[in-house]
């Protein structure tokens, strides 16, 4: 059966309200870290000048999309952390796999990622904002929703087995990132039977909240994307079969292409032409792949 999906490029506060008041299942998207990456320039989300900023800002984009979700909805937010007067979005060198410099990798990782650092220069206070402090960017705005009326239900970590070890020595090397489940309501869709693991006795148990599930290269432009293994995991259990799932921050279109997949519609809005064009033409070899593996009638 093909779904119905609106898929569209600008943006998301505004493309919305086309969208029907009360109509959404499920809410999952991964938006940008703040001061990670440049993917629209300035003012975008991730840009702000400080980290409280981020927050209030990012919480402030979800509450706007609050009334278009059903009172029985689901809400999985994806967020990575960061340490005061980190180098992120720095880069020296412009190495591919085997260590040899190349123009398409310099030319992505200087439009990408910038050649200084993305952190707006904050003076330091021997507090909060002191080199090498770990921020809890992700804790700060799981508490900010909580302030607003969101309810938290859990706090996925997601593991990264495959993750590639950091350079550092003087702390470990982080594997994980938190995946927040809100609701906005006590009682709410959610069918944990839909991905029940099996149990040491041989009975399918809870999967429990540390999923340990591998990031997933593209070859796209895109430097951050969402493996499809978390997607699936979360429409399984976070929305019905023919139900409706959101992403605001598409990106390459994982959810669009999880959620078809699953028998259920995605609406998806992205505002980055190139990733939205990248998303387009993956999203139409997914669909020619499933045709593929059809059996013959």
């Amino acid at each position: 059966m093909i779904y119905e999906h609106l898929i569209a490029c600008g943006d998301t506060l505004e493309l919305i309200k086309q969208v029907e008041p009360a109509s959404i299942d499920l809410l999952v998207t991964s938006p940008p870290y703040w001061a990670k990456r440049v993917y629209n320039g300035e003012g975008e989300i991730g840009s702000e000048e400080t980290p409280e900023a981020y927050v209030s800002r990012l919480a402030d984009f979800f509450d706007e999309l609050r009334p278009y979700l059903k009172p029985t909805a689901n809400i999985f937010i994806n967020l990575g952390d960061t340490y005061f007067g980190s180098g992120a979005g720095a880069w020296s060198k412009y190495l591919d796999n085997e260590g040899n410099i190349t123009q398409t990798q310099k030319e992505r990782k200087e439009k990408y990622f910038t050649i200084k650092p993305l952190q707006p220069k904050i003076k330091q206070n021997g507090k909060l904002y002191q080199n090498k402090q770990l921020l809890l960017i992700p804790s700060r705005f799981a508490i900010e929703m909580q302030e607003r009326g969101w309810l938290l239900r859990d706090d996925i970590i997601w593991q990264k087995p495959n993750r590639i070890p950091a350079s550092v020595t003087d702390r470990l090397n982080n594997t994980y990132e938190h995946v927040f489940h809100f609701v906005l309501n006590k009682k709410y869709f959610f069918d944990l039977d839909a991905i029940k693991i099996l149990g040491a006795n041989g009975h399918m148990k809870n999967p429990g909240d540390v999923w340990a599930i591998n990031t997933q290269p593209l070859n796209g432009s895109h430097t951050a994307t969402f493996p499809e293994q978390l997607v699936e995991q979360i429409v399984l259990c976070g929305s019905p079969k023919g139900g409706i799932v959101f992403d605001p921050f598409l990106g390459t279109g994982t959810t669009w292409i999880v959620s078809d997949r699953l028998e259920r519609s995605c609406i998806g809005f992205e505002f980055n032409q190139e990733f939205f064009d990248f998303a387009q033409s993956r999203f139409k070899e997914s669909r020619e792949f499933v045709q593929c593996q059809l059996p013959i009638s």
